[in-house]
């Protein structure tokens, strides 16, 4: 009769799929800590917000507010008054002024990015890459 062959490398690793898997893991867990260390950055405010005052910030988002719907009012009138159509242009303008005043408000207060930011800086996810083909 034959002996049983040990089936156990003998260098002392368990199996040469699990060292393989540990540095996948590893490589792994440094990504996801990069693009939490990204998240995080993305999420602090602006520099121009950090060393102000809660007084000083609460006037430059009033002002934006404020400046986004007076451009629009003034924009509006003065297309009535050039074309004499006095209440509906300056309806119009004031209302996308007011619009454009909310938005400035937003990205002032670092709620919503710039849209080239939104656009270009997120690419979509790549497809995971599976070992095994599946049939």
């Amino acid at each position: 009769m034959t002996k049983p062959r040990d089936e156990r490398p003998k260098d002392g690793s368990s199996q040469p799929e699990l060292g393989d898997l540990s540095e996948r893991l590893k490589d792994l867990s440094g990504r996801i800590a990069a693009e939490r260390s990204e998240q995080a950055e993305r999420a602090k405010p602006p520099a121009s917000l950090q060393d102000a005052s809660g007084y000083a910030r609460g006037y430059r988002l009033v002002a934006e507010f404020v400046a986004g719907t007076l451009v629009g009012g003034l924009i509006g009138y003065g297309i009535d008054w050039l074309f004499g159509t006095l209440p509906f242009g300056l309806i119009i303008f004031l209302l996308l002024g007011f619009g454009a005043g909310i938005l400035n408000l937003a990205r002032a207060a670092k709620r919503v990015p710039p849209a080239q930011e939104r656009l270009g800086s997120n690419p979509p996810p790549k497809a995971a890459f599976d070992d095994e083909e599946e049939d």
